[in-house]
């Protein structure tokens, strides 16, 4: 039995108890998913944006699927049941496709027009299970023109047990709205996950997007941002902290289909011991995108031989009068720097640890939301230093 068998049957076994949970919206995308999951399956490594990742291998184990027939409370969809898959196409990608079929638990951020919320929308995800576990889920964000939202989003996990996550996320900016996704993975090597998500930012709009890994065992992170409106602009900023043999893939698509909007695009990796990294970043800016404004930037530090990253920037444009640039780095630490530090009485593994939180602290520097970058400050330290005082680089 190959690794897609094993969810086709379940959800074959399982149809009347998932529809029985879900809202209509759910139920009515299902019979599509499920026709585009038989045909795609799992993306394998022959799949460009999926090369730096086993899919297969990451669902082969057999995972136990919580199905709920009675919901406890159905969101109101009126306003948003049009939006729900408009923008995750289960034509094009076997992970939506499977998410689309067996996913129930649906989470709505509306933001109706001109309506600024004080305070972000916080969402936690808690894994608890005596047994492997698999868990589909979907956030739909909607903000209408001149909306403005933030919403932080934090992924945990209990310690030892296998767990797998897929999640898709939609988000709608409208017209001179203004949105704000922090996303914290800070879960444990044994779990799994894979989220993907949808942006469409409308004219003047506004998007800013953040993804820390700072725990993990295989993170992979697929963002699709559409730049439909003049003026519109998308900020994608990303840092991941790998060690042992954890894995991190994100890959990204800004694409510029009007005039005059801009993006920009940071991420930066601390790659340590045997663990691995992926980023590919991919600018499209088509035809009619004149005057786009557009700066991507890929920054790496590995801190073994052992570790490894792969990164591939890109940029494709078919538009004059732009200003457009991407690069990466991947480096070691500074031997420089280290020397300076340890002449000055700091041991080796606090000066490593010093030297691995400035390099990532450039991706808080950039957050709007000054609260997080002071709780994501200290969780970061706190990661370094337990790597550090766990000595598990010397195991």
């Amino acid at each position: 039995m190959n690794a897609a068998s094993q969810y086709i049957d379940i959800f074959r076994d399982e149809r009347q108890r998932i529809d029985a949970g879900a809202p209509r919206a759910m139920n009515a995308l299902r019979d599509k998913a499920f026709d585009a999951f038989q045909r795609l399956g799992f993306p394998s490594r022959r799949v460009e944006r999926y090369k730096y990742t086993d899919v297969a291998e990451a669902f082969a184990p057999n995972y136990g699927i919580r199905f709920s027939s009675q919901p406890a409370e159905l969101p109101d969809l009126k306003a948003t049941e049009h939006l729900y898959g408009s923008l995750a196409n289960v034509e094009n990608d076997g992970i939506v496709a499977l998410n689309t079929m067996l996913a129930q638990d649906l989470t709505i951020v509306y933001v109706p027009a001109g309506t600024s919320r004080e305070h972000p929308v916080q969402l936690t995800n808690s894994l608890r299970s005596t047994a492997p576990l698999m868990h589909n889920r979907r956030l739909l964000i909607v903000a209408e023109a001149g909306a403005r939202v933030q919403v932080l989003q934090t992924d945990k996990a209990e310690d030892g047990q296998d767990f797998l996550t897929t999640q898709v996320t939609e988000v709608f900016v409208g017209e001179g709205a203004e949105v704000e996704f922090y996303d914290i993975e800070d879960s444990t090597e044994r779990c799994h996950r894979f989220h993907l998500l949808f942006a469409s930012v409308a004219a003047r709009g506004k998007l800013t997007h953040a993804s820390f890994t700072l725990a993990s065992g295989l993170s992979r992170n697929q963002t699709d941002v559409v730049l439909g409106g003049e003026g519109a602009a998308a900020t994608l900023l990303g840092s991941a902290i790998t060690s042992n043999r954890q894995h991190v893939d994100n890959n990204t698509l800004i694409d510029h289909r009007a005039p005059a909007c801009t993006s920009r695009e940071l991420y930066k990796y601390v790659i340590d011991q045997q663990s691995t990294g992926a980023f590919a970043g991919r600018v499209l800016v088509r035809e009619e995108a004149k005057k786009t404004d557009s700066i991507e930037r890929n920054a790496n530090l590995v801190c073994t031989d052992e570790a490894r990253m792969w990164t591939q920037p890109m940029l494709e444009i078919y538009a004059d009068d732009v200003q457009c640039s991407h690069g990466s780095t991947v480096g070691q630490i500074n031997a420089d720097a280290l020397f300076y530090m340890r002449q000055r009485g700091i041991s080796d593994a606090e000066a490593r640890m010093l030297l691995k939180q400035a390099f990532a602290s450039e991706v808080l520097n950039e957050l709007p939301l000054e609260a997080l970058r002071l709780r994501l400050a200290a969780l970061i330290e706190k990661r370094f230093r337990n790597c550090e005082d766990c000595k598990l680089c010397k195991s």
